[in-house]
């Protein structure tokens, strides 16, 4: 049987996929016939310049419906562009990234059984677990297999299930279930095969060829928002001679000496950290390879770090971390369960200083116990850290969009202690709950306008002290079709006292 490995929109477009590389490359060792195709790499060439490409995200991400000229596109695209090699094979594995990989996978598939009949869909990935909010019982993965537009969905880690389904196994855990079971030895995995690409047709930041790795599943940390949890339970990871292993395959194998981990956090696993930090600086100083990498990192305090820790992690090539700052408040940071202080943030930004690394801060405005006094001390942190801007070790800072009550998270489960509800009749695309308005009891001076105040107030802040933020105006852009939901929302209710405070929310005029 000849398969083909498919991913779809959205990714992004840096760096060959990952996932699929994996898969491919598993279904390879079994002794099938196997090849991979990247439809999010395809549909950005096929698109006229990067910002064409990135105006789907609003899409993608559900905040806006497609207009009738970019659904023409996308289908023309499949139709035109893809169907006839996709035919070509027995068997897909399409793999669903994310909740944002949803819709293109679903008119992906009513196409294919459309005109491609007798052919076998297998839906994988994240995005086959997503819920929608009005009925949390129904995954993405089962409402496909219902409507007939796959024939099976594989729900967690699909190394194992992926040899058994090729060998006709067709029944078990994470078989059309959400049953899945984790692996616990990561170093027996395969590596990704990234053969299955033509690495020149990725958009890299930078000159040189960029791929993923992955040294851990799953996360030390249970910061409240996230969800990782759901999908990895328990905490896992490579070796760190296993890690670096690879990443020196890379190098030997393609020339690749950049990487960047998909980890939840790079140093989760402070052994494995620090054993693969060592055997890489030694064949950088061995064999002068270059390696540079970078991924999410966590600040740790002082006293678990070892004695020239940050010396040889940029002696490794460990050149950029995302971390998530979150916020200036150390109230609402403990709360979050991240574990860190300013007073840590303090001594590794001058560590990175000293050995020239770079961060960036990942920011969550507007948290759900956030207070004004706390906003202000996040205010604070832009003038307490512009020295590390002028050095160059803050690269930049994400400001997102703002809080939303992820499916089976922590948060989630704190709806009724902290009294929070959700306004309806505003989503674009259906009448149902949308989680990025809402408000809660327990502060109740947290209401829409005021998060979105102080969004946009961090905002000049940052600028007022020239902090570079990542994908700035496209962030906004986000927060604008935030308020025109409420808006409408607040428009639509006739007597509400609320209306005084729209006023609030013409910043974007």
């Amino acid at each position: 049987m000849k398969n083909l490995v498919i991913s779809v929109p959205r990714l992004e477009i840096h760096r060959p996929p990952i996932s699929t590389a994996i898969v491919a490359e598993t279904i390879r060792l079994t002794g099938e016939s196997v090849q991979a195709m990247d439809l999010n790499c395809d549909f950005f060439h096929y698109l006229a310049n990067r910002q064409a490409y990135y105006n789907y995200d609003e899409i993608w991400d559900k905040q806006r419906s497609a207009t009738y000229a970019e659904m023409k596109t996308i289908i023309n695209f499949i139709k035109k562009n893809s169907l006839q090699e996709i035919g070509k094979y027995d068997r897909y594995w399409i793999s669903v990234f994310s909740d944002s990989a949803t819709i293109f996978t679903s008119i992906l598939c009513r196409l294919i059984r459309k005109h491609l009949k007798n052919k076998i869909i297998i839906l994988g990935g994240p995005g086959v677990n997503e819920v929608n909010i009005s009925d949390k019982n129904k995954t993405f993965g089962s409402t496909m297999k219902n409507l007939g537009l796959c024939d099976m969905f594989i729900t967690g880690e699909g190394e194992k299930i992926i040899e058994q389904v090729v060998n006709g196994k067709l029944e078990g855990p994470g078989i059309n279930n959400i049953n899945s079971i984790q692996i616990n030895d990561l170093d027996s995995l395969p590596y990704p095969n990234y053969s299955f690409y033509d690495l020149d047709r990725y958009d890299y930041l930078l000159k040189d060829k960029e791929v993923f790795i992955v040294g851990s599943r799953g996360c030390v940390r249970r910061c409240t928002y996230c969800d990782v949890a759901r999908y990895w339970p328990k905490f896992r990871y490579r070796s760190g001679q296993n890690i670096a292993d690879e990443m020196i395959n890379h190098y030997e194998k393609h020339g690749v000496n950049r990487f960047y981990f998909t980890d939840s956090l790079i140093n989760g696993s402070m052994k494995a950290f620090n054993d693969m930090c060592e055997v890489l600086a030694n064949y950088n100083q061995k064999h002068k390879a270059g390696f540079s990498w970078k991924g999410q990192f966590i600040f740790r305090p002082k006293n678990q770090l070892p004695k020239d820790h940050f010396a040889t992690v940029a002696a490794a090539g460990g050149s950029e971390f995302y971390v998530g700052v979150e916020t200036g408040s150390d109230k609402i940071r403990w709360e979050m369960d991240k574990k860190f202080t300013n007073k840590d943030i303090d001594f590794q930004l001058e560590e990175f200083n000293k050995h020239g690394i770079t961060v960036i801060f990942l920011m969550l405005i507007g948290y759900v116990t956030e207070t004004l006094d706390d906003h202000r001390e996040t205010l604070k942190m832009f003038k307490r850290w512009q020295k590390y801007v002028a050095t160059g070790t803050i690269k930049g800072i994400d400001l997102a969009t703002g809080l939303k009550f992820l499916h089976d998270t922590p948060l989630e489960r704190q709806i009724d202690k902290h009294g929070v509800y959700f306004l309806k009749g505003n989503d674009q695309r259906r009448d149902v709950q949308t989680t990025d308005l809402w408000q809660a009891k327990c502060n109740p001076e947290l209401d829409v306008p005021e998060r979105i105040r102080r969004r946009i107030e961090t905002h000049r802040e940052a600028i007022k002290y020239n902090w570079p933020i990542w994908r700035g105006a496209q962030r906004l852009k986000s927060v604008k079709l935030m308020s025109e939901k409420y808006l409408k929302f607040i428009k639509d209710q006739p007597d509400d006292p609320k209306k005084t405070k729209i006023e609030n929310l013409n910043f974007f005029e």
